[in-house]
């Protein structure tokens, strides 16, 4: 089955700046449902350096931009509402 979330990462050309949040040793899972119907999906990690992850459903078409800093602390995956069925 084909994955149905695209992720494309946007590169800012930036080192961390700061030292990254000893609480998210090991990334942190980012989740934008408010507790719907949702798909998820793991991301690059760590990421590069400072940018963002462009995460888009090929079903629904819902969007997010998740920042990321380059560092143990990014982000590691992104679970985004379903909009499917909704008016």
């Amino acid at each position: 089955m084909e994955q149905a979330l695209k992720v494309e990462w946007i590169d800012r050309h930036r080192e961390p700046q700061c030292p990254p949040n000893p609480r998210y040793p090991k990334g942190i899972d980012v989740d934008l449902s408010g507790g719907e119907p949702s798909c998820v999906t793991q991301v690059p990690y760590p990421a590069k350096r400072c940018g963002a992850y462009h995460v888009t459903c090929k079903r629904c078409g819902f969007s997010a931009l998740v920042t990321t800093a380059g560092r143990i602390d990014d982000p590691r995956t992104v679970r985004v509402p379903c909009q499917q069925g909704q008016a």
